[in-house]
């Protein structure tokens, strides 16, 4: 047979002048809540009953948070971005040049062609170090790549970043 165990009770008014023990745990029966102890504070800490917690969490006004975005895959080229609450979009990728200029389509559309773009070569061939990289054309929904190597294309893989609005 299980074991009934009875915890302290009182009034709430019964709890304004009671002190208890630390680790102790009592019952207000007006409240129908359960106060924790620390052995000085008068009364208590109240937990709250699951009524009395909001059903949503409200972030604060000033708050930045995501609000949609896109994890990188095979399938989407291992292109990702991150949109918050504030219109701020961080987005990448990786692109392969197969030819000397191309065109990568962001996965997300920015408000216009003024957002920070950071490319890099992330090609293990010690010619590599020496590869140019060149952007142009910038616009809300891509830019244009080219790579070359003493001024003669160097198809490599280039990773970029974006970020802005």
């Amino acid at each position: 047979m299980s074991k009934q165990i009875q915890i302290r009770r009182g009034t709430t008014s019964e709890h304004t002048n009671f002190t208890g023990a630390i680790g102790e745990i009592t019952m207000d029966t007006d409240t129908k809540t359960i106060r924790v102890h620390d052995g000085t504070t008068v009364g208590g800490v109240p937990l709250a009953r699951r009524d009395e917690i909001p059903a949503t969490y409200q972030f604060p006004d000033n708050m930045d948070y995501v609000v949609e975005m896109q994890k990188p895959t095979a399938a989407n080229n291992y292109a990702w971005y991150r949109k918050y609450k504030s219109g701020w979009i961080e987005q990448g990728g990786i692109a392969n040049t197969p030819q000397q200029w191309i065109s990568i389509t962001l996965p997300h559309n920015m408000v216009n062609g003024f957002y920070t773009l950071v490319l890099s070569c992330s090609d293990t061939d010690y010619n590599a170090n020496n590869v140019t990289i060149a952007y142009a054309n910038k616009t809300a929904t891509g830019f244009s790549l080219n790579t070359s190597l003493g001024g003669i294309y160097y198809p490599v893989e280039v990773g970029y970043y974006i970020c802005g609005f």
